[in-house]
């Protein structure tokens, strides 16, 4: 048979089916039990279909355990809250103010670079009381943690000070950029 004899209607038809049923092929997909449906459109669960949980979800971090936080830049740090304790004074230089808001919230910080080089600060924290105002920071603080670049595998350890009402609040810590890394539930 010649090709120049088929007619071009016929010749047509036979694009069109086959373009049909490539398309028809590509709409359909097969789950992971072996089912097709139409693409776009989700598969029926079958009753022999076995959800298997997702890892658990890293405990919220906490006064007294360490917890990495991502400081940008690939540098990594694991700080740990080692003590929450209100106070009277936290400090005893003659000159420091008393508390405006009842007392003073006193975090024991110790702060560790795990990867890059990271850069201890009290101003990375935070806090807010129950009623959620926000707890003042206190520079008059003894033994502050220190502000300056940590290397790899050396520490800082210091003091965090708020003048904050006493009772359960939330600390905050945050990374150069001012953005939330961690957030610790102190008091009760």
């Amino acid at each position: 048979m010649n090709i120049k004899h088929i007619r071009k209607p016929a010749l047509a038809a036979s694009a069109a089916l086959i373009l049909g049923l490539t398309m028809s092929a590509c709409s359909t997909e097969t789950t992971s039990s072996g089912s097709e449906t139409d693409a776009g459109q989700p598969a029926a669960t079958s009753p022999e279909t076995v959800e298997t949980p997702g890892p658990e979800a890293p405990a919220a971090p906490s006064v007294g355990v360490p917890f990495t936080a991502d400081m940008g830049n690939g540098n990594t740090a694991r700080i740990t809250v080692v003590s929450a304790e209100y106070a009277d004074t936290a400090s005893t230089q003659s000159f420091a103010p008393a508390a405006q808001n009842g007392g003073f919230l006193v975090l024991d910080v110790l702060w560790e670079t795990e990867a890059g080089v990271t850069s201890s600060n009290p101003l990375y924290f935070n806090t807010k009381d129950a009623e959620g105002r926000a707890g003042d920071y206190y520079m008059f603080a003894d033994n502050q943690l220190g502000s300056g670049e940590v290397q790899v595998g050396d520490k800082s350890r210091g003091t965090v000070v708020f003048d904050i009402a006493p009772g359960p609040a939330t600390v905050v810590i945050t990374d150069p950029l001012l953005q939330e890394t961690a957030r610790i539930q102190v008091g009760g």
